[in-house]
């Protein structure tokens, strides 16, 4: 599975198959469920702490041309889950449609944004969304906004397998959107940890405390380390992969980074990272 996540950590997955639309999808859904075997979706594998001893059941990936299509009505935008947030992005740009621009240099798919409700620094996708379709168990469904729940880092979108969702957008000069997305980039370049495969933040900001990076910082844990994988000098929510890291090495970094900020400022900080499979 280190193959297929942005920490390049992870063992095997039992069986790892794409599907071809979602015809084919309902048919492994329900080959698992007769077979009463696990599942697990994955995106861009961005936000993925997969365990050393791998994942059983299925590992289903969605980047087949059927999951990540996109087409465009006005200043909306029917998406695949299945396309890297960075296509949907330009995509977007070439039709003067932005909005999207705060999500510029995040490295997953849509359903993978949509799930954690990626955002940067201020806004979310999640206020974009006007409509979901998805499977609930064998079933399709159509869910709108006003049956959805976003809130930091999190949705109510759990449990679901997401197939596309409708965007609003604004209208906006190419040039003007090009910029921004320019400028936020050059932003996490400086203030972000680029260099080497991590998942970006591990841990979720407190609610009423100091962001966890400075938390991390105040605990002068930049750059600790455990076996391959090390807290970032430059961003200290980041824990990078220096190029040999397990998963245990990583866990391991977690659980300490989580005891001494605890001990220090009695706050446990929570982990924004999902973690899978056998450890």
């Amino acid at each position: 599975m280190g193959r297929h996540t942005t920490f390049k950590i992870g063992g095997p997955a039992d069986i790892f198959v794409c599907p071809e639309d979602v015809d084919d999808l309902l048919n492994i859904l329900r080959y698992a469920e007769l077979h009463k075997m696990d599942h697990f979706i994955i995106g861009g594998g961005s936000k993925l702490l997969v365990g050393d001893k791998g994942i059983r059941g299925f590992v289903i990936s969605l980047v087949a041309p059927a999951f990540s299509g996109i087409e465009f009505e006005g200043d909306t935008a029917a998406a695949g889950c299945g396309i890297k947030v960075h296509e949907l992005i330009k995509k977007a740009a070439e039709k003067d449609l932005g909005g999207l621009e705060f999500l510029a240099g995040i490295p997953g798919t849509l359903g993978g944004a949509l799930t954690m409700n990626a955002g940067w620094p201020s806004r979310a996708i999640g206020d974009l969304v006007e409509e979901i379709t998805a499977l609930k168990g064998l079933e399709k469904v159509k869910i709108g906004k006003d049956g959805l729940k976003f809130s930091y880092r999190s949705s109510s979108l759990g449990g679901l397998v997401l197939v596309s969702a409708r965007l609003k957008l604004e209208k906006k000069a190419k040039d003007k959107i090009e910029a921004e997305m320019k400028k936020n980039l050059e932003k996490k370049r400086k203030t972000q940890e680029l260099g080497y495969p991590s998942v970006g933040s591990i841990f979720l900001n407190p609610s009423g405390s100091s962001p966890a990076w400075e938390l991390i910082d105040k605990c002068g844990l930049r750059g600790k380390s455990a076996g391959g994988a090390a807290v970032s000098e430059k961003h200290a929510n980041f824990i990078i992969n220096r190029g040999n890291a397990s998963a245990s090495d990583v866990r391991k970094l977690i659980d300490e980074i989580q005891k001494i900020v605890f001990k220090e400022h009695q706050i446990m900080l929570k982990l924004e990272t999902k973690l899978i499979g056998e450890f």
